[in-house]
């Protein structure tokens, strides 16, 4: 005899807690894979998107290693993600994703900046994006080529410019404190 509890998923806060920062589990991920990959795409609408992951199956698939989720408001649903994946630099967050309302837009940002005040966690980004939210980027051109290890051609300012994995060339400044 089938449960019906096995028939009906059960809600993120049920399984995980409301207002706190969890590491997902590869079952989790999988589970949630259909939110996680809307959350990422709503966050990424007004930029072109994430070049990686696009859909569930992206998120099923991804040699990301670093999840981390939030439900943040008052619904039982997941409100926020970052993703990332551990490099001999440390763990680097390449994705965020949040459902556009303020409480998990703040909560992203706030675990970012937590994040890349923490030794051994670093992340590439816009330069107006690190300006905006008072975070110090790298400007040594050797620490620089060391920890994202592709080819780039460095600016005046310290940003650099690079063509990102399956995607365009990007602007970016390396944030966050490296293991290097």
């Amino acid at each position: 005899m089938i449960k019906l509890k096995s028939l009906i998923p059960e809600a993120y806060t049920d399984e995980f807690g409301k207002n706190k920062w969890i590491n997902l589990p590869r079952k989790a991920l999988d589970d949630y894979a259909d939110t996680i990959a809307d959350l990422i795409v709503n966050a990424y609408a007004g930029k072109g998107g994430n070049y990686e992951l696009q859909s569930a199956n992206d998120v099923r698939t991804s040699d990301l290693n670093y999840w981390i989720s939030n439900d943040v408001d008052t619904d039982v649903d997941m409100d926020v993600t970052l993703a990332g994946k551990a490099t001999p630099a440390g763990t680097k967050i390449t994705a965020i994703g949040q459902d556009g309302g303020a409480d998990a837009k703040r909560a992203a940002v706030t675990k970012i900046i937590e994040l890349m005040k923490t030794r051994g966690f670093y992340a590439e980004i816009d330069k107006e994006m690190a300006t905006k939210y008072g975070l110090p980027y790298v400007k040594d051109e050797a620490e620089i080529r060391k920890v994202v290890n592709k080819d780039l051609k460095m600016n005046p300012d310290g940003s650099y410019d690079r063509k990102l994995t399956s995607g365009p060339v990007k602007t970016k400044v390396l944030v966050g404190i490296p293991k290097v």
